[in-house]
């Protein structure tokens, strides 16, 4: 594999992560969320703390890719067959995450501050980070194989917002389009 590649990989797998770091720290200090019942996120999914469905996490991506990348039918099975094979493992790695995060944050907060156990959970949270980030390598790697080099290169650039709302995407009046 080229460096190149490698390098948008690892660029990509960045900014997802970024994404999946900021919108937890978000959530955190937002307070209680209006609208869902407790226990459910904006799209009927799992809140902060809660196992996410595989099959819902498949349905979303693919349907991001399909209206950003225009998927055709047979590249939508292709990747249903990817995300499939790796959602329960990539539920798990989030899992993982997310739970050494609040620990690490807890252990940051705690009156009675330990500096080895807050290094001893650092390093616990960057291995559990890592192996979410070498499965979404892996992952990315397989879709690319799907994908068209312009689906890419688009992908590359809209990844961050794949499962936003299209609307959001639209340029503002008066504003440039966001950058990705």
């Amino acid at each position: 594999m080229s460096k190149n590649i490698l390098y948008l990989l690892l660029a990509v797998s960045l900014g997802l992560n970024v994404g999946v770091i900021a919108t937890t720290i978000v959530h955190r200090t937002a307070g209680p969320p209006e609208g869902p019942p407790p226990g459910q996120g904006q799209r009927g999914g799992p809140g902060i703390g809660q196992r996410p469905d595989p099959a819902q996490l498949v349905e979303e991506h693919l349907q991001g890719m399909t209206r950003h990348l225009d998927l055709s039918p047979d590249q939508q099975q292709s990747i249903r067959a990817v995300l499939e094979e790796f959602a329960p493992q990539q539920v798990e790695f989030q899992m993982e995450v997310e739970q050494t995060s609040r620990r690490l944050t807890d252990a940051f907060g705690a009156p009675g501050f330990d500096p080895e156990g807050f290094r001893r959970l650092t390093t616990e949270a960057s291995t559990a980070r890592s192996r979410l980030d070498s499965l979404s390598a892996v992952m990315l790697v397989s879709e690319a194989a799907v994908l068209t080099q312009e689906q890419r290169l688009k992908f590359a650039r809209v990844a961050p917002s794949i499962h936003s709302n299209p609307q959001r995407l639209q340029p503002q009046e008066g504003r440039p389009p966001p950058r990705h």
